[in-house]
Formats: C-alpha cells, structure tokens, sequence
C-alpha cells in the first residue's frame, strides 16, 4: 500500500493532498526512518509516525513557514485575515494571538470555516466580499495584523490592501500574499505596496508562483496616490 493512502486510510489525516505534502515535507517517518516519497510502499506490520499535527489546510503549514522566518505574529495581536478559504491561517494564527477575524466569499468554504469558529474561542468568521462590503462590517476593531491571501490578480490584491487600510492600526503589520507568474514584475508590486506607506521587513520567494510580503505601515504616513 503506498504511504499517503495508508495515512488515509489509519485516519492520519482527512485527506491524500495532506498526506502528500506532509510526506514531501519530511513530517512522516516509517519504522523510525523518515519517507519523503507518498508512493512508498508499506505494509500494515510497519509503524507510521508523524512529527506534528499533519491534518491541517494547505494554509497552516503556510504560515507556519512565515511565521518562523519573520516572527509576523505576537502573543496579544488582533488579526484580521482576509480570504480565510478552508481556514488554515486562521487555525495556525489562534494558537498564538490574542483573536483573528476571518472574512471569506465562496459559500464553499462557509460550513468548514464555520465549524472551526465554533470549536475554537478565539475565532471569528464572517461571509463577506473584501471589495464592496463596508468596512465597519468588515471588523469593528482596528487590527495588528491584516493576512491577505486572495486568489486574484496580485493588482487587484493590492486595492484590496489599500482599501482596508483604515482598518490597520498605526505602525500595524501585514502579510499580502501576491499570486504571481513569470512576466510579473515583481518590483511594480513591491513598490506600490511601498507607497501605501509601508515598510518592507521580508519578501519571501517559496517554490511556486507566489510571493509573501511582509510590511509595517509608517507612524503618520500619507498614502501615495
């Protein structure tokens, strides 16, 4: 039996793709040894260990990897994540932060996000459209942190960014996640970015067609038109 179909199969994790990643991630060990390839081979004699909690949204481990290579998150933070999709941020955020408010479209994800709302405290979740709908809706409560990670064109993310600026309380931090392909310039987005006031602590480049930046806005900055 390959190895992502028996972590499916022992209730490891929910699904192949997880199982996929996790194994690819060197998260999986077999009899002690640690297996990267999902299509390994074993039987029901050999042990199957994990190194931590692999049930999770593509999104988690996401950020978990932001997390560890620029401290984006603190123990008191306010959050507020935008495009919350099958909730992985918002299930690796509420294991440090003080509250995280997720906002999120598609009727798809709704029940999930809903669910994980319910069975964590310091979660909250609304149904909303980040490019119409008022912003007083959108959170009562000015944010430390604003997470966005929308699957648009990574202009259009950056109106979305500008729109809920307001939002942001001085000197606050986000993450902008910008879906990019290879005839995107890179340092258009960068510098429009900069010149809604904000400072760049780390741009970071995984292997696919992404980019994570993370930004403090300015103390008393004026946004540039």
């Amino acid at each position: 039996m390959r190895l992502d179909i028996a972590l499916v199969e022992q209730r490891i994790t929910a699904t192949r793709s997880r199982a996929k990643r996790a194994i690819t991630m060197g998260l999986v060990s077999v009899d002690g040894t640690i297996i990267t390839k999902p299509s390994k081979q074993i039987g029901y004699h050999n042990k199957i260990m994990t190194m931590e909690n692999i049930d999770v949204p593509e999104g988690y481990m996401k950020l978990k990897n932001i997390q560890n290579q620029s401290s984006l998150l603190h123990h008191d933070d306010m959050v507020l994540d935008l495009g919350s999709s099958a909730g992985g941020f918002l299930l690796y955020s509420c294991e440090i932060v003080d509250h995280v408010r997720g906002i999120e479209y598609s009727v798809e994800f709704i029940p999930q996000l809903q669910t994980i709302a319910a069975t964590h405290t310091n979660i909250t979740v609304i149904k909303g459209d980040v490019f119409t709908m008022p912003l007083q809706v959108m959170s009562n409560q000015d944010a430390d942190v604003i997470m966005s990670d929308l699957t648009v064109e990574p202009e259009d993310a950056i109106i979305v960014l500008a729109r809920v600026l307001p939002l942001l309380k001085p000197g606050g931090r986000i993450l902008q996640v910008l879906k990019i392909s290879k005839n995107t310039d890179q340092n258009v987005l960068i510098n429009k970015i900069q010149a809604l006031g904000f400072t760049i602590q780390h741009i970071i480049r995984p292997k696919k067609r992404e980019i994570y930046v993370i930004a403090q806005h300015n103390m008393n900055s004026e946004v540039v038109e």
